[in-house]
């Protein structure tokens, strides 16, 4: 199997009220929350319980209740410098996945050391997915449908935040998409990326892709 490198640069731009919102937590998701300089465990998480109703011409379905997911994060903090995180997420009371499980080490006050499963730097939700983050019941179609959302790939790489030039910037060497099953083409247009996350399980170990994500406010 050849080795392919691809390269991708993602950078988009956040305005905000800098005299209304504490520029330290503006990109903290649940778990970053939990890398925190207070040793010893941490433990969060939420739930999703979802109802839709279909309509059709002013005919209404019969609905359908959905216990999408539970979601718990479990952390410990063994010193001010060395974190472990994980993200377990139980979806439809029934399947149970390893969203994000890291270590991290803190080389100073600009450059975290991250390895194990990370969660990929591409759009606003795969980062951001609790169901605060966005309008209605599910998640956006575009995230849901076509982009790889909740795609993680074991890896390792540098992140950090540089409150002076207000960026914040993601660097991680990680396994690639598969896009291939038994000889078998997994990426269409209806599919797009979303067929080819591997998801930690088994990896096809591509050698692949290396990620760049620069996040800056003004």
């Amino acid at each position: 199997m050849k080795k392919l490198i691809l390269l991708s640069l993602l950078l988009y731009v956040v305005s905000i009220d800098a005299q209304n919102v504490d520029s330290t937590n503006i990109y903290l998701n649940s778990v970053e929350k939990l890398l925190n300089d207070k040793p010893g465990l941490g433990i969060g998480g939420y739930g999703e319980v979802h109802y839709n109703q279909p309509i059709n011409k002013g005919i209404k379905d019969l609905g359908i209740v959905d216990v999408h997911r539970m979601v718990m994060f479990l952390g410990y903090n063994f010193s001010r410098k060395t974190q472990f995180v994980s993200e377990i997420e139980f979806e439809y009371a029934k399947e149970l996945w390893v969203e994000q499980m890291f270590l991290q080490h803190k080389i100073n006050n600009y450059i975290n050391f991250r390895a194990g499963l990370l969660l990929i730097p591409m759009g606003i939700i795969n980062e951001y997915h609790e169901p605060t983050t966005f309008n209605g019941v599910e998640r956006p179609i575009i995230d849901n449908k076509i982009a790889p959302t909740t795609w993680r790939e074991i890896g390792l790489g540098f992140a950090g935040n540089i409150l002076q030039t207000k960026m914040k910037y993601q660097l991680y060497v990680v396994n690639g998409l598969n896009g291939y099953n038994a000889n078998v083409g997994l990426f269409s247009g209806s599919k797009a990326l979303r067929e080819g996350r591997q998801t930690a399980q088994k990896h096809i170990c591509l050698h692949q892709i290396s990620l760049v994500s620069l996040n800056t406010m003004e």
